[in-house]
């Protein structure tokens, strides 16, 4: 009996009450533990949508939505099965087969801040209470340590491997610091950590361990939250990470170049009250930062806002309902984002995920499915599109407890 099967019987229910009982739209979730079809349409659009996590279980989906998690042939991607004691990216990785519809375990080794290497199929991953990286194969399930923390070094939130596959960065802390911290079983941005560890000023690093050679070595250091490490797609020394907390009180993207002395350059000055910006994410050739902007206190000034790194010119387009998201995310073809919606208290019907295309300035939306039975408290569905673009894998709770599931895209942008 696998990991996922032990938990699934005894704890089903438990962990839903957990993971259920803030949730702000109870009439748009289903009883828990509804049974789910491994295929079915959806009632708005007639898309067809897979059950990816076919083996009965409290909580899973995909993982983080920046991350890539498919392979270049779009054949296999990533499920996590979620381990909530052991923190809020805890759990066990499983490989679903998009050809056969197989769900396979890729590791009983506890992995956390997963991210895939698609050409190589190599998944990294922190392991030993965050004290070590490692990488498993998915095609041939090899696991092998790639470094071991220095003493006085903790790993603390997700990794990224740069676009050669020397590097793999991930954020860090002192371990004297953190001896007394309790596992986080909920996301950063939940009740009351979010504050907590903003106010901290704890001391926060950025750590490259060589994929070769295990070396660790301190890349930055501040007493400023740092997280979502993501490299270039497309240039191995480029860096963007973010400082974390309200995204009012902070200037939240960054990038660093590795090597030579530089120094880290800000993405983005913030200039009036109220003024925010993040869920950054690269464009797909890796020449754009995107992020979400949004001038709160001016109605109807929110974008989707791209810049240059090389030219700094600004690409900007307005983000209106209904397509308002939690996250977006850039197509593989680099024409289009999709976008995961979020919670709508007056009309949750009206919840949905959307593909959007750029046309004379505005972004036309296209609903890809009906998102109403999500609880977003519970499960951000953070979108991923396969490399062929005939998939966007997700997140959704509309079974009542999370699961991963994938919609099908419209055949006109499948590539």
């Amino acid at each position: 009996m696998n990991p996922i099967e032990k938990i699934a019987l005894p704890c089903r229910v438990f962990i839903w009450l957990v993971i259920g009982a803030c949730s702000v739209q109870p009439i748009t979730t289903r009883a828990a533990d509804a049974p789910v079809a491994d295929e079915f349409k959806d009632s708005d659009t007639g898309a067809r949508i897979l059950h990816l996590s076919k083996i009965p279980n409290p909580a899973s989906g995909v993982i983080y939505f920046t991350q890539a998690c498919t392979t270049p042939d779009s054949r296999y991607t990533l499920v996590r099965y979620l381990d909530v004691k052991s923190g809020h990216t805890a759990g066990f990785m499983y490989r679903y087969d998009f050809k056969t519809g197989e769900l396979r375990q890729i590791t009983d080794r506890m992995t956390k801040n997963q991210v895939l290497v698609p050409a190589s199929g190599n998944l990294y991953y922190t392991s030993d209470n965050d004290r070590a990286i490692y990488a498993t194969n998915i095609f041939d399930f090899k696991t092998r340590k790639v470094a071991e923390m220095p003493a006085e070094f903790i790993c603390t939130s997700g990794l990224t491997v740069n676009a050669d596959e020397t590097i793999v960065v991930g954020t860090g802390g002192l371990t004297e610091e953190h001896k007394n911290d309790k596992v986080l079983t909920t996301a950063p941005n939940q009740g009351s950590a979010f504050k907590d560890v903003f106010e901290r000023h704890d001391t926060n690093l950025l750590l490259a361990a060589d994929i070769k050679t295990g070396k660790v070595t301190e890349l930055h250091r501040i007493n400023t939250w740092l997280g979502h490490t993501q490299f270039s797609p497309t240039d191995p020394k480029l860096l963007m990470y973010c400082h974390e907390g309200d995204w009012a009180k902070v200037d939240r993207i960054w990038l660093l170049h590795l090597g030579g002395g530089s120094q880290p350059q800000l993405v983005l000055k913030r200039g009036e009250d109220n003024e925010i910006a993040g869920h950054e994410f690269w464009s797909s050739d890796g020449t754009i930062t995107w992020y979400d902007h949004n001038y709160r206190n001016t109605e109807a000034k929110h974008f989707l806002e791209g810049k240059n790194v090389t030219t700094g010119a600004i690409t900007r387009y307005p983000i209106k309902p209904p397509f308002v998201s939690i996250h977006y995310t850039n197509s593989p073809d680099g024409k289009f984002f999709v976008c995961d919606g979020g919670t709508n208290k007056a009309h949750p019907d009206q919840q949905a995920m959307y593909l959007l295309v750029p046309e004379n300035g505005e972004l036309r939306p296209i609903k890809l499915c009906n998102m109403a039975h999500n609880d977003y408290k519970a499960a951000e569905p953070n979108p991923h599109l396969t490399p062929d673009q005939h998939w966007v894998t997700f997140t959704a709770t509309f079974s009542g407890t999370p699961q991963a599931y994938a919609v099908e895209m419209p055949k006109e942008f499948w590539r």
